[in-house]
């Protein structure tokens, strides 16, 4: 079994980590929380070192389910140990619940009287650590799920701290990629204002309305250009309760604070961070020459430009400006001549052009008037376009009834992508149809230079796309579906013969869909019918089948069951026969004796069958204790001593001198050690021998193992200290017999009711029922079980966790 190990992160990621988070239980009252996500200078509520750790400001309070009193002994130096995480809350919850009135009226329920359990949310999002984890993967959920704190956990779901954008932005400063980008590129336009009479009510109830973590305070009279004043942060309010301020009545200039300092448009994105360590902010206004707002720029703002593919297409940004340079320059050294000579090829490739532009329309003309299958037409159409185009990929997509595209037909350079699994999202559909009622085609020569989207370019480059020409295929008036084609070696310019092209041949296309829909729609009816026949009588088939297997499986458990209560019962009802013909014969106390055990039998196989069933449903939780394995083991095993020397065998039974007790439940393990050695006992042949060891997973190569024989129980004395076993550690227990059994039943010995065929050659019985709840038992004391079989021994390998 592998136990819990450290993870060392990678350095970037490991600073990011706050250690030493903020943390209460679920009964801490909502007074409490307040006070820490109010203060300047906050404690932990739960862990008294963190008052030393720089910069104690709170914007979060984690809830764990842990008691206080374990955070009493932790040295300065040691970081605490947390336990399961429940919860967290933010300033946004705090203003959220100013916003809805709910700490309005605190007669009926004072804060000091609401648990932090009732108002806490729930963590949906968090990092486990690992190697493969590293400071990108904490960028990346921050940007997927929109959050501001993301608890760390380790691999046993237990809390170690909580990365915040702030702690990110100060351990990574790429100077050169944040010099780059101008403030004007990233800030937000859409910020919340309101003017400085507004009350602290009400810019709780805009924060939350807007789910905003600041708001922008100008003067009154000044909403053609607003002038900033101040800035009011989720921070602010949560200082206003807990200063008990009537929020109702305090005006926005009580709370706010004052702009010392505002960012212009050009500036760099380098100076807004330098600013925010600064300022210790996480908001930065931006404005005009004539100081009117523009927008606001955050932290996730400068986060953003951290994520790995914003980097890829900067530095892609800069390879071209480099690439476009080097060829402005060799064009200036180009003499006369070869601009002569360019001229006199380009009019003779453009009547080439021409010629092979009529023959290809002649071509797919011919093919639509031939042929009423639309798939070929449509393949061949692709094919024959991008054989023309010289394109790396051209294909078509049919606008479904939901505004979304099934590519329909596809034609692939070698070495290029294919797109057959791909679909196209509804967004992309309204943005054709946005397109297309301004123009018939939509032609981009260079994804990195056009006005798309950042998620528009990052889909493209996932599909290996430099440049595309899109032209709409109407039907009636309406879009039927579009051609595409993709250049994905470099960018490309595309020239008005190239397009006219395009549209000749969606006009051609759109004429022959109608034709062959008109086939199909006929074609389709019979082919439907057929269709639903076929899958009918499949269906039919396959319940024919469920049912015949439900029937066999049926069959089976009511065999081996009724036959295990039956033989039990036939015993007893012998038994009890002959004491009435002769109830004081000699023989009597033999019958009562057979009476009993055929009555413990039955009541056993009665119990296995419920105890496996309680296990398999774990309706039941089960109570671990410290048990002394030195102690107990001795009780165990004697009975199976008479046993073996009953049938001529032997029994060898090796345990690690110094056992230390466990914590399980001795009547759970007493079961699987009695099971484990009875089918040892059963299925082992006369003068055989069978071994129990019993060690610590790290010492099971350790030669001077203790026999215990039936009237011996100490071990030898020792020259020399024995070693001593690991903190983290697991208790082995070996169970091995001279018996085999074959590989391919093995993986089914686990299950109920299952019985290696030709396994009992002396014929004395059995449910199936043993192994199944030795499992079920084994995870339940939070171990494993294995199993191995070769040459002739059988050996089964149980762990605990010490």
């Amino acid at each position: 079994m592998e136990f819990y190990q450290s993870v060392r992160y990678s350095s970037a990621l490991e600073q990011a980590i706050d250690r030493n988070p903020f943390i209460v239980t679920p009964e801490t009252s909502l007074a409490d929380v307040i006070k820490v996500l109010g203060l300047s200078q906050n404690h932990c509520l739960l862990n008294p070192s963190h008052s030393s750790v720089e910069d104690s400001r709170a914007s979060c309070v984690l809830v764990i389910h842990q008691d206080p009193e374990e955070f009493v002994h932790v040295l300065p130096d040691e970081h605490p140990q947390f336990s399961s995480l429940l919860g967290i809350v933010t300033e946004r919850d705090i203003v959220q619940l100013i916003a809805a009135g709910i700490l309005d009226n605190l007669k009926e329920a004072p804060l000091h009287k609401i648990r932090v359990a009732e108002i806490m949310s729930p963590v949906t999002v968090s990092l486990t650590e690992s190697d493969d984890q590293d400071i990108f993967t904490a960028l990346s959920l921050f940007r997927q799920h929109q959050i501001l704190h993301l608890p760390v956990l380790d691999s046993r779901g237990q809390l170690v701290g909580v990365i915040t954008p702030e702690r990110i932005r100060r351990v990574l400063q790429p100077s050169n990629i944040l010099r780059l980008r101008r403030v004007g590129d990233e800030m937000l336009t859409q910020v919340v204002t309101a003017p400085v009479t507004t009350s602290v009510l009400s810019l709780a109830q805009m924060m939350a309305a807007h789910q905003a973590s600041c708001v922008v305070i100008f003067q009154s009279g000044t909403r053609k250009k607003l002038t900033p004043v101040g800035l009011v942060t989720e921070q602010d309010i949560v200082e206003a309760q807990f200063l008990e301020l009537d929020l109702t009545l305090t005006p926005a200039t009580t709370v706010m604070g004052t702009l010392s300092f505002s960012l212009k448009p050009n500036d760099s994105l380098w100076l807004a961070h330098q600013e925010m360590q600064k300022q210790q902010a996480q908001w930065l206004v931006v404005c005009g020459d004539e100081g009117e707002l523009l927008g606001i720029i955050t932290q996730v703002s400068l986060l953003r430009m951290l994520d790995p593919t914003e980097m890829y297409r900067v530095v892609k940004q800069l390879q071209q400006s480099v690439n476009q340079l080097q060829t402005e320059k060799l064009e200036l050294l180009k003499s006369r001549n070869a601009e002569l000579e360019k001229q006199v090829q380009e009019r003779t490739s453009k009547i080439h052009e021409q010629l092979q532009r009529e023959r290809l329309l002649a071509k797919i003309s011919m093919r639509i008037h031939q042929s009423l299958n639309l798939d070929e037409i449509l393949n061949a159409t692709v094919a024959e376009v991008r054989q023309f185009l010289q394109a790396d990929r051209v294909f078509i997509y049919h606008i479904e009834s939901d505004q979304t595209g099934k590519l329909v037909a596809e034609s692939v350079a070698i070495g290029c992508k294919s797109l057959a699994n791909d679909q196209l999202f509804k967004e992309s559909v309204k943005c054709y149809l946005t397109v297309f009622e301004y123009d018939n085609i939509y032609a981009v020569s260079d994804i990195q230079k056009s006005s798309l989207s950042p998620e528009e370019i990052n889909q493209l480059n996932q599909q290996e796309v430099t440049a595309y020409l899109v032209v709409p295929i109407l039907q009636d008036g309406q879009l039927w579906g579009i051609i595409t084609a993709h250049q994905c070696s470099g960018s490309r310019h595309w020239q008005p013969s190239e397009t006219l092209l395009l549209q000749q041949l969606a006009t051609q296309l759109a004429i022959a869909i109608q034709q062959a829909q008109l086939y199909q729609q006929v074609q389709a009816l019979n082919t439907d019918l057929e269709r639903q026949v076929q899958d009918r009588t499949a269906e039919l088939q396959q319940k024919v089948q469920e049912l015949q297997q439900l029937n066999i499986l049926k069959d089976d458990f009511l065999s081996t069951v009724s036959h295990e209560l039956r033989t039990p019962l036939a015993n007893m009802k012998m038994a009890i026969h002959m004491l009435k013909i002769a109830p004081n014969s000699e023989r009597g106390q033999k019958y009562l004796e057979i009476l009993g055990s055929e009555c413990l039998r039955e009541t056993n196989l009665i119990n296995d069958l419920l105890d496996l069933q309680r296990l398999e449903s774990s309706s039941t939780p089960i109570a671990l204790e410290s048990l002394d394995l030195l102690e107990w083991l001795p009780n165990i095993i004697n009975p199976f001593y008479s046993r073996t020397q009953e049938r001529q065998q032997l029994l060898t039974v090796s345990y690690y001198p110094h056992l230390q007790p466990i914590r399980t439940n001795a009547n759970s393990l007493e079961r699987i050690l009695a099971e484990l050695l009875n089918n040892a006992c059963k299925y082992s042949p006369n003068g055989g021998e069978i071994f129990l060891e019993i060690h610590y997973r790290s010492l099971s190569n350790w030669l001077e193992l203790i026999s215990t024989p039936k009237t011996k129980r100490k071990g030898k004395k020792q020259d020399k200290p024995l070693p001593s076993p690991s903190i983290s550690d697991s208790l082995q227990i070996v169970i091995r017999n001279p018996a085999e059994i074959p590989a391919k039943e093995l993986p089914r010995i686990f299950e109920k009711f299952y019985r290696v065929p030709n396994a009992d050659p002396w014929k004395q019985g059995g449910t199936g029922l043993g192994l199944a709840l030795v499992q079920k038992l084994v995870e339940q004391l939070g171990g494993t079980i294995q199993v191995e079989s070769d040459q002739t021994l059988t050996t089964f390998i149980i762990e605990f966790p010490c």
